[in-house]
């Protein structure tokens, strides 16, 4: 579904699909990126490879990265750092989606932040979420099929809780656990953007998220993207050993009632990625429609 916006903006040059990404300021092992207005997908890889390297050096890397743009999951990102067995961070700002604690007008993005780990055995740990109770993106595919929200997920345009999908993308995300979630999403927003000179979330065009938007704005968003080198810290092996060891742990734990079994952060996805390789992806016929009408659109040949 982010294909069409993605193409539109690049071959419109709202998004500069061939971005000099260069670093502004560097200072032993942290580096300043502008990016070009480029892509945040590929910036946001670039800003962890970068990191990584730094990270070979001094122990540890951070790149920070302002000009940017949507960089989509965050964990494409974060493992860049797990597969060269380091520890990966990432976290992003974009358009406001979210009230603070208490408020009924946005003014933050769900403020996403990822981490990564290597493990000696099985995939990494990977924890990639927002700070908000749930993704806007959910509540956009209800309003879309007409179906009520959960309670909980979002507040109508006066700051009252809401079922109601439609009233809720005219509202506002509430932030998750409350006023921690609040927090976190406050902390979030001046490592992604305060630090690196990026837009401030409320500060950033909103056209993108809105219902019926056909192509990706220019955000000028920010990232922060750390690395931290293992080996610096333990022995490799020991400190992937001890991560299966607290896996194990973790899992061995009695059940509670009603529950099938215990998860680490990223398992989930993990199956689902390997399904999906096997399976084939499922898309339902609204984004394939969009998606055969954009072949059109573009003059190559619908699926």
């Amino acid at each position: 579904m982010r294909v069409p916006p993605y193409v539109r903006a690049l071959a419109a040059g709202v998004v500069n699909p061939t971005p000099r990404i260069e670093a502004v300021r560097q200072f032993g092992a942290t580096a300043l990126v502008d990016g070009d207005n480029g892509h945040g997908v590929v910036i946001g890889q670039i800003a962890t490879d970068r990191a990584v390297d730094l990270a070979h050096q001094f122990g540890v890397g951070i790149v920070a990265v302002r000009n940017s743009n949507h960089t989509g999951m965050l964990a494409t990102h974060v493992l860049r750092a797990a597969n060269r067995n380091m520890i990966g961070y990432f976290t992003s700002n974009g358009p406001a989606i979210m009230a603070p604690h208490g408020g009924r007008e946005p003014r933050m993005g769900n403020a996403p932040f990822a981490y990564a780990v290597p493990r000696r055995t099985g995939d990494p740990i990977v924890l990639d979420m927002a700070s908000s109770q749930v993704a806007r993106g959910k509540v956009r595919m209800h309003a879309d099929r007409g179906d009520p929200i959960p309670e909980g997920w979002a507040i109508d345009e006066r700051g009252v809780p809401t079922r109601d999908a439609a009233a809720a993308m005219r509202g506002s995300m509430v932030p998750m656990a409350g006023y921690k979630g609040y927090g976190i999403a406050f902390v979030t927003e001046i490592l992604a953007s305060v630090l690196p000179g990026a837009r401030l979330s409320v500060e950033m065009p909103r056209a993108f998220l809105e219902a019926g938007s056909s192509m990706l704005d220019s955000w000028g968003s920010g990232h922060l993207a750390m690395a931290i080198n293992v080996e610096a810290f333990a022995d490799p092996g020991e400190f992937t050993t001890e991560v299966d060891r607290l896996v194990t742990s973790m899992k061995e734990t009695p059940l509670a009632e009603g529950t099938d079994a215990i998860l680490v952060p990223g398992e989930p996805e993990w199956f689902t990625r390997r399904h999906r390789l096997r399976d084939g992806i499922p898309l339902n016929a609204t984004v394939l429609s969009q998606l055969d009408a954009f072949a059109e659109e573009i003059g190559i040949e619908p699926i």
